[in-house]
């Protein structure tokens, strides 16, 4: 007669932090500043406070949805890069100044990265879950 051995996978899960992509607040905020400036004489000052306050609620939740959260990523890394950057302007010697920006854009890039698989890392796991091993043995 023949048993079988169920084998699970031993991997473990990866836990979604929360807190992590909060950091695209202040590019969050930055961006709102041009987007209030471009419909503030089309709609009105309330109007473009409404639409301001929901481009920064849809801005921060868009960093937590699997794959889109790449959108907010590049423009994050746009703005944390311009903010910056612009200390490392004062640096009189170019060469140095252009390896201190090469080091900013690289340390923004590795966090926005990180925000972009803090999201999409748990909805691939759902997807590409394994199924566990089954093992014949005969007696």
């Amino acid at each position: 007669m023949a048993r079988y051995i169920v084998e699970e996978t031993k991997t473990s899960k990866y836990d979604k932090n929360f807190k992590f992509p909060l950091i695209n607040i202040i590019p969050a905020i930055v961006w709102c500043i041009p987007v209030h400036q471009k419909l503030s004489p089309i709609i009105g000052t309330a109007g473009a406070y409404g639409v301001v306050a929901a481009f920064f609620v849809v801005y921060i939740l868009l960093s937590y949805v699997p794959i889109i959260a790449l959108a907010p990523g590049v423009a994050s890394v746009i703005m944390l890069t311009g903010m910056f950057w612009a200390p490392a302007d004062h640096i009189g010697n170019n060469i140095v100044r252009f390896i201190i920006k090469g080091i900013i854009l690289l340390i923004i890039v590795l966090i926005e990265f990180c925000v972009l698989i803090n999201a999409t890392l748990p909805w691939l796991e759902r997807k590409t879950a394994t199924t566990p091993r089954i093992k014949k043995v005969e007696d």
